[in-house]
């Protein structure tokens, strides 16, 4: 019974190894403080997401803020949560107002599926409010 577990311990240890992430490049669209805090909200950097909220207001701001910045389209949150940024995403969800939290949801990815192309995938990153 041992073999079995183990055989399959080891079966998954080399299927995952074969896996690879596709590396995501986040490119902001201009140089406004907004789109700077959704990149720094996407890559996961909650230091410097914290610090550009602060400098952006004060108290009732940071929430305000939060709730009034959409990155392409999205709340702040909801983009952390669609690229998988977890630090930054549990911080603005949050904080967030009903309308803008991510719902959590189950999806099922096929880890066997590889990707044709070894360039990372960029995306251009703007902010409105």
């Amino acid at each position: 019974m041992n073999y079995f577990k183990l055989a399959g311990v080891i079966a998954a240890l080399s299927v995952s190894s074969q896996i690879k992430a596709q590396d995501i490049q986040f490119v902001a669209a201009d140089n406004s403080p907004e789109t700077k805090l959704c990149v720094s909200a996407v890559n996961n950097d909650l230091d410097t997401m914290k610090g550009r909220l602060f400098r952006m207001g004060m108290g009732d701001a940071v929430r305000r803020n939060i709730n009034r910045i959409t990155c392409n389209d999205m709340s702040v949150a909801k983009f952390a949560h669609k690229y998988r940024a977890q630090d930054t995403f549990v911080y603005l969800n949050n904080r967030s107002a009903y309308g803008n939290k991510a719902k959590p949801s189950v999806t099922i990815n096929d880890l066997a599926q590889t990707s044709s192309s070894d360039e990372p995938v960029i995306i251009y990153v703007s902010s409105a409010r």
